[in-house]
């Protein structure tokens, strides 16, 4: 197995493990969102404002997570402000319970540690949370969202 950095050719895989994941936790997704996500793939791939990392197989992707960085107003922890969210933490069924995501995991921090990232801030399914802790997220208690358009 290899694990590499995605680029824009890997965006049509990419999105399709979005969907998948998608689908297995809300069930379905608005139509236009594979679209939506791929327009976003093409403008923050090749900037390196998203960092995604692949396992392949037999140049079969089998596996994915990224990250999408961005800057925030810097504070007392995370002086650089350059922090990053969790997505598409995606392993195909048969390959899921090897224990491949964590190495996947560790690449993909250690890219983003070259790049200056401070935080991972991660939203995670329950099946996800022991994985993550092993990984180090630590969960808080005082974290709110806010949706600004309602949920359809």
């Amino acid at each position: 197995m290899e694990v590499r950095v995605a680029t824009k050719s890997d965006i049509p895989a990419i999105v399709e493990f979005r969907k998948k994941l998608l689908c297995e936790v809300a069930g379905t997704i608005p139509e236009n969102l594979p679209d939506r996500m791929a327009g976003y793939l093409e403008n923050h791939l090749p900037d390196g404002s998203c960092l995604c990392v692949i396992l392949e197989e037999e140049g079969r992707a089998v596996a994915s997570a990224m990250l999408c960085i961005y800057d925030v107003m810097p504070d007392e922890v995370n002086t650089s402000g350059k922090v990053s969210t969790l997505f598409n933490v995606y392993t195909l069924p048969e390959y899921r319970g090897a224990g491949l995501m964590q190495g996947l995991l560790h690449t993909l921090f250690e890219l983003a540690k070259r790049a200056g990232v401070e935080e991972v801030y991660a939203s995670a399914e329950e099946k996800a949370i022991p994985l993550y802790r092993r990984m180090g997220f630590l969960m808080k208690e005082r974290e709110m969202h806010l949706f600004l358009h309602p949920l359809k």
